[in-house]
């Protein structure tokens, strides 16, 4: 074997799944072999990604092929009859009915996943969940080979000042709650903007929700979002921040008071660990794979009860006993992932 090439259907910046990917890439080919990422569309702001037509010309039968598997996608039946070691990773698909009524596009593609995910079972030797979570997910579809390898994050995405314009921004500001993830319906921004109605009625009046991710691909939840902002009188309250590049993610990460995370479908979760990283506490609903990434690092919350999660957000925000064992704790859980450690277990369970 001298190549193991990798494919998803998207690439795109500050993408969670997208930089492991290229962290990934950077790897195997430290390893010695030739490694290159594939996709039907890559986003603005990445390099080095190949047409997914290639792959029938480029692997060879000794190589390995690495799908990540997300959404469903018909370029993906047609990938798995290419000669090769075939490998899925599993990053898990968002259930269809949180699209339901909101965007029936992704509802289709979220339909189509799930059987694709069953009918494709077969062809690979191997399927690597990014979670147990994932993983479980992957038994129950069939694949007879299943194991768990975390997401391999690239901490150089942060080697990085803070940017100097988000901290001004924000300081002086006793109560910033920070959500990072892209704005979709499984991620119930709609009751981080509900939680924080509470927050300014209960505890802070003059608290502020920075919701950190793109909004492009759910226009309709978005606008959602934003009436709901404006019919509970939060106008101002609540900062749409977008997609951001490292620094002013960083910045965010500094300036925020706590990390609050109500989502109800996450494969992983990465900004859960960015948040242990840069010492920020942390506080969440525990679904899916959620409670698995944060361990005992964090908040859990087993109910959805939005006054709990203010009430909990407000206490580690404050300076005391409570938020520097969290910190501490987090510091711990993130070792737990530690880049060089995921990576060789990769490369164990890859066979490189």
């Amino acid at each position: 074997m001298t190549a193991v090439h990798q494919f998803h259907p998207v690439l795109a910046p500050a993408d969670a799944m997208s930089n492991h990917v290229f962290a990934l890439r950077k790897r195997i080919r430290g390893w010695g072999y030739d490694s290159y990422a594939y996709a039907v569309e890559a986003k603005a702001g990445v390099a080095d990604v190949r047409s997914y037509r290639r792959l029938f010309r480029d692997v060879k039968p000794d190589d390995m092929l690495v799908i990540h598997f997300s959404m469903g996608h018909e370029v993906i039946d047609q990938l798995v009859k290419i000669q090769a070691r075939r490998v899925l990773v599993y990053h898990n698909i968002t259930p269809p009915e949180f699209f339901s009524g909101i965007n029936p596009h992704a509802a289709a593609h979220a339909r189509l996943g799930l059987r694709q995910l069953a009918r494709i079972a077969p062809a690979f030797e191997l399927g690597i969940g990014v979670s147990e979570f994932n993983r479980r997910t992957l038994a129950e579809a069939g694949y007879e080979e299943t194991t768990r390898v975390p997401i391999l994050i690239d901490w150089s995405h942060f080697a990085t000042p803070p940017d100097d314009a988000v901290l001004a921004r924000w300081q002086g500001f006793r109560s910033v709650l920070l959500f990072v993830g892209r704005i979709s319906p499984n991620k119930r921004q709609d009751d981080l903007v509900r939680m924080l109605a509470y927050y300014r009625r209960c505890i802070d009046p003059e608290a502020h929700l920075v919701l950190v991710g793109a909004f492009r691909d759910q226009p309709q939840y978005h606008a959602r979002v934003v009436a709901l902002i404006e019919r509970l009188g939060l106008g101002g309250a609540v900062h749409f921040a977008g997609s951001v590049d490292g620094a002013a993610l960083l910045a965010y990460y500094r300036a925020a008071k706590c990390f609050v995370s109500l989502s109800e479908h996450e494969g992983f979760g990465v900004p859960l660990l960015e948040a242990m990283r840069f010492r920020l506490p942390v506080v969440a609903y525990d679904a899916a794979a959620v409670g698995e990434t944060v361990g005992s690092a964090g908040v859990l919350l087993h109910e959805r009860d939005l006054a709990e999660a203010a009430e909990a957000a407000a206490i580690v925000s404050e300076a005391g006993d409570v938020r520097e064992r969290l910190v501490e704790a987090g510091e711990r859980r993130v070792k737990d992932f530690d880049p060089d450690k995921v990576a060789e277990r990769t490369r164990q369970v890859l066979g490189l």
